[in-house]
């Protein structure tokens, strides 16, 4: 009775191990690695010439509320992942949503081993523009939403 008790914890314990590793497994960027890339990523661009002549309409780190993968990344070279990412606002509008952006980003290891990615102003403004291409094509009859690619 005692051995099988055991050997139940013993084989539980290991399956909450091999759970609790599997982000271990993952070859690509996971949720909270791409989370702090995606919230350095914003801070570097807001430190830029251009950002502060327009008067940083870029968020940052401390405007965003969260920072999602929208499905599977894909790997495109060695240590290399392109992934859709929906990034998260806080609360700014009068009904208290945020404005959600969508953003397809390219995530790379650096020297420290950490996730990072970069170009992620123009990777915003790309998303906006076919969410505008979006909003526009739903709202005309027997017109097409734009192919995401």
């Amino acid at each position: 009775m005692q051995t099988k008790r055991l050997r139940l914890a013993a084989t539980m314990a290991g399956m909450c191990m091999l759970i609790a590793a599997c982000d271990a497994f993952h070859a690509g960027p996971g949720a909270s690695a791409i989370d702090g890339a995606v919230r350095r990523a914003l801070d570097a661009a807001n430190r830029g010439g251009i950002n502060a002549l327009v008067g940083s309409p870029m968020p940052t780190s401390a405007d965003v509320a969260s920072v999602k993968p929208d499905g599977d990344c894909t790997k495109t070279a060695a240590d290399t992942f392109a992934c859709e990412v929906d990034i998260v606002r806080r609360a700014s509008l009068p009904d208290g949503s945020g404005t959600t952006f969508h953003a397809n980003l390219v995530f790379t290891k650096d020297a420290n081993g950490d996730w990072q990615t970069s170009d992620i102003d123009r990777a915003l403004a790309v998303g906006a523009a076919k969410s505008v291409v979006d909003q526009v094509s739903h709202s005309l009859p027997g017109q097409a939403a734009s192919n995401p690619e």
